[in-house]
């Protein structure tokens, strides 16, 4: 892949991905108006469930295509690419179609322990149709991840989002479901047809792509089954083992809760607010990096099959600067704005109040997006999945003691201490491999400053056109302050990289100087 094409395909994903987030985040909002905030808990913990199966189903597995099928290009054995690729379909498709029966059939007793109400059964039987096509759907976006063209994943994304948005706002617009459980459900059957809609899209393009990107003569592909248990075996380990983690954390913070003292109701309240409406707003920008921290998989995966070295540790440095950069700009911009997104997604101020004090941690939180691609291509699975691994073993351990002393105020400290916790690990084993060295200047002080004076100016801009109105505030200012950054950043970091590359003048004696 050329520079030139690797921007304007980060780019053109980026652009996409920006508009997925935006229209889930539109969605959520839709959720959330329709159910409350208790309704968004339980969403949520219904999905944290359905994740654990969608971990087991299609983690690694992405990765692991990507990298056998980079490996056959890189070396010119463009011959096996569909054998290599129909043996990963039939791997996911027996693992999935077995955890999607087990799941059916184990539907109302997980209700009923996990969630205390089995009502909730039929969500997730609906939602485990959908696990053997989302799992197909997984290997097609390892191909075209290895072949440059994942503009075809983007495409059925959004047929698939576009799908869900529409059919859940018919059935809730038709049937006006009355309790929590029936919202769930419709909800569910929309993002299970949306996933049968993105396999049928995707695997058109699959089709098409084969034709142009393998000879007409085929060969067995060997070794594929070797490959899946190096590159996909320990990162479904680490993600089952961090989504059952996950999952159980999840469930265990109402509990937790009401062991404080609060009640079901508030305790789902609680937690819908933080996790339904605070998360993703904090993680809604990282969908302008994801686009081209995916790209760098099979980028580096390549540098590195062909050793080279230097290539590896210049596209890691600046991966990692910018991811800086980007995450201490948006952490001023939640500082400074927090409260307009807030109200302006969900028109919820204790939503906008999280957002403001979780912001410090998105430096980290988009640095380990980066981070974490990059270990993938240097096939640094097994150390992530340690790191993951223990982290999450961590946040549960921490909310089984900490949770029911101290209520919510408690888990804003554990994600604290866990999110410096695992990006402190992934980023000095990735510095390590790479033997790259950061500069605090370059890295932490220059775009830091950035980040406040276009923070200011983004406010005072709002203090002299006088928006008030919430959309329009956080819009307005985040626009304003993202122009501002970037002129800021650029011009600063040009700046200092003429600094390093200057030669210090010769110290003289003073005699000659006299």
């Amino acid at each position: 892949m050329t520079k030139r094409k690797f921007l304007l395909q980060g780019a053109v994903l980026t652009a996409v991905s920006l508009f997925l987030r935006v229209t889930n985040m539109g969605y959520r909002s839709f959720l959330s108006q329709k159910m409350g905030s208790a309704g968004m808990g339980l969403y949520q913990l219904i999905f944290s469930i359905f994740m654990l199966t969608v971990t087991l189903s299609t983690s690694g597995i992405s990765l692991a295509v990507t990298r056998m099928v980079s490996a056959a290009i890189a070396t010119g054995r463009r011959e096996v690419i569909r054998s290599t690729v129909a043996r990963c379909f039939g791997f996911c498709l027996t693992i999935s179609l077995s955890i999607a029966t087990l799941l059916f059939f184990l539907a109302k007793p997980a209700a009923t322990v996990l969630l205390g109400t089995p009502q909730a059964a039929p969500c997730l039987r609906i939602l485990g149709v959908g696990l053997p096509f989302m799992s197909l759907c997984t290997c097609m976006k390892g191909y075209f991840l290895a072949v440059d063209e994942s503009l075809s994943t983007a495409f059925s994304d959004t047929v698939e989002q576009l799908l869900t948005m529409g059919v859940t706002f018919y059935l809730f617009w038709r049937f006006a479901p009355q309790s929590l459980e029936a919202a769930c459900f419709a909800a569910m059957l929309s993002s299970t047809l949306g996933e049968m809609s993105s396999f049928v899209c995707g695997w058109a393009a699959y089709r098409r792509s084969l034709k142009r990107n393998t000879p007409k003569r085929r060969e067995q592909a060997s070794g594929v089954l070797q490959g899946l248990s190096h590159i996909a075996l320990p990162c479904t380990l680490s993600s089952a083992a961090r989504s059952a983690l996950n999952t159980g954390e999840n469930l265990l913070i109402p509990k937790e809760l009401q062991r404080y003292g609060l009640g079901y109701s508030s305790a789902l309240s609680q937690y819908g607010l933080l996790s339904g409406m605070a998360m993703p707003m904090l993680y809604f920008p990282s969908s302008l990096l994801s686009s081209f921290a995916s790209l760098l998989i099979p980028k580096i995966a390549k540098e590195r099959e062909q050793d080279h070295r230097r290539t590896v540790a210049h596209i890691t440095g600046k991966a990692v600067g910018l991811a800086l950069a980007f995450g201490m700009f948006f952490s001023g911009v939640f500082l400074a704005f927090g409260d307009s997104w807030g109200m302006a997604f969900y028109n919820s101020n204790a939503a906008g109040t999280y957002l403001r004090v979780l912001a410090p941690l998105a430096p980290l939180i988009y640095l380990d997006v980066v981070v974490d691609s990059l270990l993938k291509g240097l096939d640094e699975q097994f150390n992530s999945m340690k790191y993951n691994f223990a982290d999450s073993l961590l946040r549960v351990t921490l909310v089984l003691c900490l949770m029911r002393f101290f209520g919510m105020e408690s888990y804003v400290g554990i994600l604290f201490f866990s999110t410096i916790f695992n990006a402190s690990l992934s980023l000095h084993r990735l510095l390590k491999v790479t033997q790259v060295r950061l500069s605090l200047m370059g890295n932490v002080v220059l775009p830091l400053a950035c980040a406040v004076l276009s923070v200011i100016g983004g406010k005072a801009l709002l203090s002299c056109t006088g928006i008030v109105q919430p959309l329009w505030a956080s819009a307005v200012g985040t626009a304003f302050s993202a122009a501002l950054f970037a002129g800021l950043y650029t011009g600063s970091s040009r700046l200092w990289q003429r600094a390093k590359k200057k030669p210090a003048p010769a110290r003289t004696g003073q005699l000659h100087d006299l």
